[in-house]
């Protein structure tokens, strides 16, 4: 079994299909997605990114992500990415700031 994650970025729509269970982080690895990561621990927000569907398939926000997106000041849609699993299909938005 295999789940679809799309990746927007400006103009251009990537789909990857993955292993439920994995990260952004390990999709990252081996695809060029346009999410830059840095800590790796819900400490910088460099890998923020918006949730456009799905939400309900990525993994329960972490104290720390919850924590540091808090502190941001984050919309609801917002995760980090280094902290977020997916389970099933999600569509996000990178660089839609």
């Amino acid at each position: 079994m295999t789940v679809k994650v799309t990746i927007r970025r400006g103009d251009e729509t990537q789909t990857i299909s993955a292993r439920p269970g994995l990260g952004f982080q390990a999709i990252c690895a081996k695809h060029k997605t346009g999410i830059d990561f840095d800590c790796r621990a819900s400490d910088c927000g460099i890998c923020a990114i918006k949730i456009l569907s799905g939400a309900e398939a990525l993994s329960p926000k972490t104290a720390a992500e919850a924590d540091f997106l808090r502190a941001m000041n984050a919309d609801p849609d917002e995760r980090l990415a280094c902290q977020t699993r997916f389970l099933g299909d999600v569509e996000i938005a990178v660089d839609y700031l």
